[in-house]
Order: structure tokens, then sequence, then C-alpha cells
């Protein structure tokens, strides 16, 4: 006997693919025994479909709903910055000196995820930078002294940016700094100064959850899947989603 497949079958699968979506919410609250979920593997399977991957669509699809489910479609983010990373401590173009340097920002913000749009006024505590180890680029010449507090990254302020991101107003504050002249000559004092420039932060999608992604500084999800991080540039961007309802 030859098995002729059914015409009713892309009907079938129709059916079976709109129902696990569907039901997500129920599937998640209710869950399946180990019997009522052989038969549901059991039931994808003779439709031809793959269960893992049906699987997989069905916690994309909860991931999805909860995100949207909170008040008014805003998802609170809280995001954590940490710096840490050799950086010159200089403020003047014509010198250099390094400094191990760590530093540390935490926002709390509100996002209106379908229209990637600012709510209200974002909250910003900075933390002081701290400063070890200034040295000369050249090993052999002498080190650089700091005459006051360097201060690496202060955010100043968060609004609307371009394309769905964030623009972020920095400030990064230079102390006086005594350089030596000609690696181990006398010691020349350069100016303390403040710069100010605009930075952009993309923020990341919680459906990102929903996705296999790879281990990448670029995106990669926290172990205990709460979280997506961020590295680059000595940051490493932690970012907490949650939603009221």
């Amino acid at each position: 006997m030859r098995y002729v497949p059914s015409n009713l079958m892309p009907i079938a699968l129709c059916f079976l693919l709109a129902y696990t979506l569907q039901s997500s919410p129920a599937l998640a609250q209710n869950k399946m025994s180990a019997e009522e979920e052989a038969i549901y593997k059991n039931m994808v399977k003779s439709t031809g479909m793959d269960p893992d991957t049906m699987t997989e669509a069905r916690k994309s699809n909860e991931s999805s709903q909860r995100w949207t489910e909170g008040k008014d479609g805003i998802v609170d983010y809280h995001i954590v910055g940490n710096y840490q990373g050799r950086t010159n401590v200089v403020g003047g173009s014509n010198w250099i000196a390094y400094a191990d340097v760590t530093d540390r920002v935490v926002i709390d913000l509100k996002w209106k995820l379908s229209e990637s749009k600012l709510v209200g006024t974002p909250t910003i505590q900075n933390t002081k930078s701290e400063v070890g180890n200034p040295r000369n680029p050249e090993p052999s010449c002498l080190p650089p002294v700091l005459k006051g507090e360097y201060e690496h990254y202060e955010l100043q302020g968060i609004k609307q940016g371009l394309g769905g991101a964030l623009e972020l107003q920095v400030q990064t504050a230079y102390p006086v700094v005594e350089v030596a002249q000609f690696c181990t000559g006398s010691r020349k004092a350069v100016p303390a100064s403040r710069k100010t420039r605009p930075e952009e932060m993309v923020v990341p999608s919680p459906m990102m959850f929903g996705m296999s992604l790879p281990d990448s500084d670029n995106l990669r999800i926290s172990p205990d899947k709460k979280s997506l991080i961020q590295k680059k540039a000595g940051w490493t961007w932690t970012f907490t989603p949650s939603v009221k309802k």
C-alpha cells in the first residue's frame, strides 16, 4: 500500500500553527502534562513539521505578547553601564597620559515599544570615576601627575534621537595634569578642561529574548535570561526590561 498525502494536510498545518500561536498564553499558564506534550508533538509530526520548530515559535510568540501587554504599551528599562579600560586622562590635544579608569552610570527610563520612542524624563545616577596607575605611553618616561579629579563619563541628559535611537549628552572633565617634557625633563602643566559630546544609544528590543542570539559582544542574553548585554569601547551595558500591567 502506498501513502497518498491528503489534500487537507496544508489546511491542517495552517490550523495547527494558528492554534499554537493563538493559544500560547493559555499553554504558558496551564503547562501541558507529559502525556499531553507527547500528543501535541505527534500532532505536529503528522503534519510533517519539526516539533522543536513549533515549540520555538510558540515560545517566541509568548515572549512577544508579554512585552506588548504592558500598560499603554510601555516597557520600563533599567540600564547599567560599567566602564573599565586604559584611558587618556589629559585634556590637551598635544599630550597623552594613560591611567586605568573605571566608571558607572545607571539609567531608568520608559520606552514606547511599538514606536521606539522615549516617554517622560529618564532618571540618571552618575558615579565618580576611579583612576589608578597613571603612566606615560613610553614606560621609561616619567609618569604624569594629576592635580585634581578626572571624571570620565558624566551623563547630563537623554533625549529622543534619530531613527528610534537615544541621544545622550556626555561630559568628560580633565584636571590639571603635569606631564614630563622630553620624557624625563621638566614638567609642564596641561590646563584643566571639559568636553561635551553627543552619543547615540540604541535600546535593544525585549523581543530579542525570543530569538537564538549568537554569543557576541554586540548583543547577548544574560545567563538569568532577564537582561540584554552589549559590550563596546570599554563599556558593558546591561538592559533589563520589565512591564507593568
